[in-house]
């Protein structure tokens, strides 16, 4: 019996594109495997399944190294080019990102891989649109961050603080500028945290959270 997927009707076919897209994080998935590389591959059929496909895997970004880091820059620079450009690929990634996990950036690409010592900040301020990254990472409602990445963060409320520009959050929940309402702070207590903390923007944040966990 020959079965022909094209058979089914377009909203039962659209549930099963966005159920395969979901990127498996389950502890028992191949560590090696990319979780990202089904929702990728199904991207690429067509329009219809790409729009069903994104949001499954923009739901939850994993930016565990600089090379992670930068390639979502550039994807973000992407979508504003065709936003501009009305063009029929263009997708608005912040409001379908709902968890962010940030990592402890290896050093620059140069560098080899057991690396100790993380990216300063300024080295990549060049290279890190931070009015593109801000809407995303202040609109997701979890973040899990490195401390030493706290300046990324630092400079996305800065952002947010002075800028007029809607950051697609729950304005109905907050009057705050950015939803997060857990955050995760991984690895050791590093110098930005101290002046992170001072900051008029940074303890408005951290008194607006409703979860902190340490790791």
């Amino acid at each position: 019996i020959s079965f022909r997927f094209d058979d089914l009707p377009t909203e039962l076919a659209l549930i099963i594109f966005k159920y395969a897209a979901q990127p498996p994080f389950a502890q028992y998935a191949p560590f090696t495997r990319d979780p990202y590389s089904s929702a990728l591959s199904l991207c690429q059929v067509s329009k219809i399944v790409r729009r069903a496909a994104l949001p499954e895997i923009l739901h939850t970004v994993l930016l565990s190294t600089t090379h992670d880091l930068l390639a979502f820059v550039r994807a973000l620079r992407m979508q504003k080019t065709y936003m501009d450009q009305q063009h029929d690929l263009a997708f608005d990634y912040a409001p379908c990102v709902h968890t962010m996990s940030i990592g402890h950036f290896r050093g620059p690409l140069r560098s080899p891989p057991n690396s100790y010592f993380s990216v300063p900040m300024p080295e990549l301020e060049g290279e890190i649109d931070i009015s593109l990254l801000a809407p995303v990472i202040l609109g997701a409602s979890s973040l899990a961050i490195n401390f030493n990445n706290l300046n990324l963060l630092s400079n996305c409320l800065k952002h947010a603080c002075n800028s007029d520009v809607d950051l697609n959050v729950d304005h109905k929940n907050s009057l705050l500028p950015w939803s997060i309402r857990s955050l995760t702070l991984l690895g050791h207590f590093f110098d930005p945290w101290w002046s992170f903390m001072g900051s008029v923007h940074g303890y408005a944040f951290l008194a607006s959270i409703q979860h902190l966990t340490l790791l």
